[in-house]
């Protein structure tokens, strides 16, 4: 996959952990896993799943800032601006 600023850097770690497996996109944001890539804040923005909680998760996030930021927790309650993830785990 290819991309610039944030989401490259998003496929660039997705290419690191899972190699070449094919991605896909899905729209249900119940079943996030470690290593999808959320597309928010309308489709601008990309955030890598790092940390999975039920009220939380915790993403890595290139051009935050114009810098690389790790650790920021997103609710999982407000998915309002997300639009899809990206995940290259199997069926």
């Amino acid at each position: 996959m290819r991309g610039y600023g944030c989401a490259a850097f998003a496929f660039e770690l997705s290419d690191a952990a899972f190699g070449d497996l094919p991605g896909r996109e899905l729209h249900e944001f119940d079943n996030i896993r470690v290593g999808d890539i959320i597309r928010v804040e309308n489709g601008n923005h990309s955030v890598v799943v790092l940390e999975v909680y039920s009220d939380k998760i915790v993403v890595c996030e290139g051009n935050f800032n114009s810098s690389v930021h790790w650790g920021r927790e997103i609710s999982r309650t407000d998915t309002s601006s997300w639009t899809y993830i990206l995940t290259r785990y199997p069926d």
